[in-house]
């Protein structure tokens, strides 16, 4: 019989209570947000992969890597508040563990608490000062793709989003640049340039965004982060919007927001607000673009 670690249980029991039951999130307009349907051989192996996960963390519970596996499996299954809560008690035994607070910090993005979110990535970014930077394995991996990010990338990149989705684009500004201070690869290249054009177009800073995009290449190896790596060649002018076509998921969701924002900071402001409304009502509404989506609406 499985032994189940009496914290475990104080994570399910207090995940939000805030919050009705079913309920993880709400919207710009207050609509009530469920965890998304996962099809039925899909939450069959996020339910035993979570089973796996909160075994290795009975067996060591004061272990870090088994605490953030706990809240990542949680996260998979759509249970954002629970490992938001898994990851709150983790933090009671290792206060300001930088692993512990930018997966919690993460999660409050997905559950567009952008304040808590802040809070949380700038304690990591921080406290990352004087930790060794590491490579995160990936949950979800692509076939025959090394994991392609670490620690301190997913503190900046994160704290970055928090502080785009406040409006703080100046912040969000040198997050990115703290972030593209680390990269490592293309694929975590392109991904923070994006976001880096993004918020330095908002600032007016228009020769500084140009700048930020002017090493990406066509020919850098992307594969899983195509989406960022189009609208990288798009802001440089090598690409036109006719040429991007919409993909599935959150990659998709990147790329419809990416789209939508540059028409908005390059001008035309009725196709853009148009485009952001059909994003920001899409069902998948954890993935970045979305949350992006039906915060630039608020805005306008």
């Amino acid at each position: 019989m499985q032994r189940v670690v009496p914290w475990l249980l104080f994570a399910a029991c207090a995940a939000s209570p805030s919050m009705p039951p079913g309920v993880e999130a709400h919207d710009r307009q207050g609509r009530p947000l469920s965890a998304p349907p996962l099809a039925d051989a899909a939450r069959q192996l996020a339910e035993a992969n979570l089973e796996a996960a909160q075994q290795v963390l009975a067996g060591n519970p004061r272990d870090v890597t088994a605490i953030v596996w706990v809240g990542r499996r949680l996260g998979y299954l759509g249970r954002f508040r629970e490992a938001i809560a898994t990851y709150t008690r983790g933090l009671e035994r290792h206060p300001g563990n930088p692993e512990l607070l930018r997966h919690r910090g993460h999660r409050w993005l997905t559950v567009r608490e952008f304040v808590h979110a802040e809070q949380d990535l700038a304690a990591a970014a921080e406290a990352c000062r004087s930790v060794a930077d590491a490579i995160e394995p990936d949950g979800q991996p692509t076939p025959g793709r090394p994991p392609h990010s670490t620690l301190h990338y997913n503190v900046h990149y994160h704290l970055g989003l928090a502080r785009f989705l406040r409006s703080d684009f100046a912040g969000a500004e040198r997050a990115w640049l703290d972030c593209l201070a680390v990269v490592a690869n293309d694929e975590s290249r392109v991904a923070v340039t994006h976001w880096l054009w993004c918020a330095r177009m908002r600032q007016g800073n228009v020769a500084g965004a140009a700048a930020v995009v002017a090493p990406i290449r066509a020919d850098l190896d992307v594969v899983e982060n195509r989406s960022y790596h189009q609208l990288c060649r798009l802001y440089r002018g090598e690409l036109q919007v006719t040429d991007l076509r919409p993909v599935e998921g959150s990659a998709g969701a990147a790329m419809a927001f990416g789209l939508w924002h540059y028409q908005l900071a390059t001008g035309d402001r009725e196709a853009a607000l148009a485009g952001l409304r059909e994003l920001a009502a899409q069902p998948g509404w954890t993935a970045f673009g979305v949350i992006a989506a039906d915060v630039e609406l608020g805005r306008q």
